[in-house]
């Protein structure tokens, strides 16, 4: 059920930012904000899937015969690893975000670079003989 409601989540997702893409164009912020997460929100789809793929398996192995002890200790396990998986996904999340703003703050300190250049250029430009001051 609960792969049912994300993957349905994600489509929705998905569909959502490509209407805002058509209606905005291409590098819309909210299209790329919703590409984001989509594309995370696909990571827990992952998870769970890698999470409870053995305890299907057993499922499906006791309708036809009852299962090796190999299947139900890999049930167990995997389906006891939720947490360092979503662990490992938190961890995940907090890189891409400390990532993005490092990039924000270096497109930020970048810009703030060219405009002090330009100021100083202005401010250090000769003054054409216009300058009442200047008297000779």
């Amino acid at each position: 059920m609960n792969a049912f409601l994300y993957s349905g989540t994600y489509w929705y997702i998905l569909k959502a930012g490509r209407r805002i893409q058509g209606a905005l164009g291409k590098e819309a912020a909210s299209t790329r904000a919703a590409h984001r997460s989509s594309k995370t929100l696909m990571l827990f789809v992952a998870a769970f899937a890698f999470q409870w793929w053995a305890a299907a398996l057993l499922g499906a192995w006791q309708l036809i015969a009852t299962p090796p002890f190999l299947i139900f200790l890999g049930a167990a396990t995997f389906s006891n690893i939720g947490g360092i998986l979503n662990g490992s996904i938190y961890v995940i999340i907090q890189r891409k975000r400390v990532q993005e703003k490092q990039a924000a703050n270096e497109c930020t300190a970048s810009v703030t670079r060219q405009v002090a250049l330009t100021v100083n250029s202005f401010q250090q430009a000769p003054s054409n003989g216009s300058d009442k001051n200047d008297k000779k």
